[in-house]
């Protein structure tokens, strides 16, 4: 999957390239949802085995930013800075690449940022990437990404390619 968050994400996977060049918004004013916080492990795809370094954690950054390490202790390992937005009525999550395990991501680098939504359903966690079928990838400017986003929000595709996290066993933390 892509970026995450990700998460969010998201995101995600879940988070192996961000699709967009700029954000979605800059604005972050949203409170951190509690739920995200803590050590998640990846539910593998029917029929798949899981990998060891399918782990992502979620840490409180501030009162309206996430800091995402994902996945934990794999070759790729990627922090994320992440924030709840809101954009024509959609909830969602802003995901930025801002490190590797090697270092910081070079300041020029390009497609560092991904959007994605998430939601909680039988103990499980489900984040999905915004559809680059839809939002495409190309869009330069935030202007030019929000208006994208904004013509599509009614679409029940705007969010797409799921990834599921359960809560790790205390006993892995």
């Amino acid at each position: 999957m892509k970026c995450v968050m990700t998460f969010l994400a998201v995101a995600v996977l879940l988070f192996t390239g961000c699709d967009y060049e700029v954000p979605l918004t800059k604005e972050h004013n949203s409170a951190v949802d509690p739920a995200l916080l803590g050590l998640w492990v990846a539910i593998p795809d029917e029929g798949a085995v899981a990998a060891e370094d399918e782990r992502m954690l979620i840490l409180r950054y501030s009162d309206t930013e996430y800091l995402i390490h994902y996945p934990i202790g794999g070759a790729d390992e990627t922090y994320y800075r992440c924030y709840p937005i809101k954009i024509g009525g959609v909830s969602c999550v802003q995901i930025e690449a801002i490190g590797t395990n090697e270092g910081h991501i070079p300041k020029d680098a390009k497609n560092i940022f991904e959007v994605a939504s998430y939601r909680f359903e039988h103990a499980e966690l489900e984040i999905k990437l915004l559809n680059n079928d839809l939002v495409d990838g190309d869009l330069e400017t935030t202007e030019a990404l929000k208006q994208t986003f904004l013509k599509h929000t009614r679409n029940t595709e705007l969010f797409n390619d799921p990834g599921r996290f359960r809560r790790a066993e205390e006993s892995r933390w």
